[in-house]
C-alpha cells in the first residue's frame, strides 16, 4: 500500500522481506469472531513476543487487522478469524484470515475521518502490505520490521496457508506488493 502517510521510521531502512520459509517459527490461532476477543489476541501477543521496539507494533497491526476481520467481513457475524504471525529474518509477518466479504477492503486516507483510520495506521508501520482472497474469505497481511530479537519460543507450522485455506482460500507464498491500498 503505497500513500502518501507518514511513514514507520524503519519503513524505508528496511528492504521488503521475503516471505518467512516454510518451516519458519510461526504462531497461529483461531478465534471466535466476538468483539472481546480482540482482548484476548492482545494479551496473547504480548505474552508471546519479546519485548523489543517491533512487540508493540506488531500487536497494533494485528489488533487492527482482526478488528476489521469481525466489523467487515462475515467473521463478525458468527464466523471465527484466525491470526497468525511469522517470523523472517528482518520481519514479522502478521496475517489475519476472515470470513469475507462482499466488497474489496480498501483504506480511507483522510485522517481527520471519524472511522477507517485503522489501515492508514497499518500502513505506518509495516514495510509491506497485502491482502488475498475474496468473498468467500480473506487473508491480509503485513509484514513489521523486526529489530533481529530472537523470536519467542512457539511452534513451527509445516503448511503457511493453514488458516487461509480453512476460508476457502489459497495460500500465496509471496504475495505481490500492493501499490495502491488494498485493506480495509
Amino acid at each position: 500500500m503505497a500513500n502518501s502517510t507518514p511513514r514507520h521510521p524503519d519503513r524505508e531502512a528496511v528492504r521488503p522481506p521475503a516471505v518467512p520459509a516454510a518451516n519458519a517459527l510461526r504462531w497461529r490461532q483461531v478465534f471466535p469472531g466476538e468483539p472481546r476477543q480482540l482482548g484476548v489476541l492482545r494479551r496473547s501477543l504480548a505474552s508471546l513476543l519479546a519485548e523489543c521496539a517491533a512487540r508493540d507494533d506488531v500487536i497494533s497491526v494485528a489488533t487492527e487487522l482482526a478488528s476489521n476481520a469481525l466489523r467487515h467481513t462475515a467473521s463478525g457475524r458468527g464466523g471465527l478469524f484466525a491470526v497468525e504471525v511469522a517470523w523472517g529474518e528482518s520481519a514479522v509477518r502478521v496475517g489475519v484470515a476472515d470470513g469475507g466479504s462482499p466488497t474489496e477492503p480498501h483504506v480511507i486516507k483522510d485522517p481527520a475521518a471519524e472511522h477507517g483510520r485503522g489501515l492508514l495506521l497499518v500502513d505506518g508501520l509495516s514495510v509491506r502490505t497485502g491482502v488475498a482472497g475474496d468473498h468467500r474469505g480473506r487473508l491480509v497481511w503485513a509484514d513489521i520490521a523486526w529489530d533481529g530479537r530472537e523470536p519467542p519460543a512457539c511452534s513451527r507450522s509445516q503448511d503457511p496457508g493453514e488458516a487461509a485455506s480453512r476460508y476457502g482460500q489459497s495460500a500465496d507464498r509471496d504475495p505481490p506488493h500492493q501499490a495502491t491500498p488494498a485493506i480495509a
